[in-house]
């Protein structure tokens, strides 16, 4: 579909039957979104960003997504606590790690979730949820040369 041309590819987190969000670096300079999943290929939109920290909102004409169950607020988390991290690394649909919170901070008035979590090329914008299946952040960055330095905005940032 999408050969010889220059394609990047990312995560995104439906948080209803019709919008997604995920890091504005995924779809950034970006002539057209897609959503796929499985098979299923679906046209999207962007309708809110933020460059400067990162966070994007898209949108599918068609209500057929499935959204998550919840969000939990930063407040609540805790370091040491089992989170999952669910993207699409290397194109590898619906890949799921598991790791720890390591860390919570906050840069520029952003709050992070620093997490032992797996985050590899391909899950930025993807999910960071809590060991009940809620949405706990987005995943965004890891710093390179180190290990297990993983981080994610808290979803109530969105």
């Amino acid at each position: 579909m999408l050969a010889g041309r220059d394609v990047s590819q990312g995560s995104a987190v439906a948080v209803s039957k019709q919008e997604l969000i995920t890091n504005c670096h995924v779809v950034e300079n970006s002539p057209f979104i897609v959503v796929i999943q499985k098979d299923h290929v679906t046209e999207a939109k962007l309708v809110k960003s933020n460059q400067a920290s990162d966070r994007c909102v898209i949108r599918v004409e068609s209500a057929g997504l499935s959204s998550i169950q919840g969000v939990r607020s930063f407040s609540d988390l805790s370091v040491g606590e089992r989170v999952y991290s669910v993207g699409t690394p290397s194109g590898l649909e619906q890949t799921l790690g598991e790791g720890l919170i390591s860390g919570l901070r906050e840069n520029k008035r952003i709050k992070l979730i620093q997490t032992t979590a797996p985050i590899s090329p391909g899950s930025s914008g993807g999910g960071l949820f809590d060991a009940s299946g809620n949405l706990i952040g987005i995943t965004t960055f890891m710093l390179r040369d180190t290990q297990a330095l993983n981080f994610a905005i808290a979803a109530e940032e969105f």
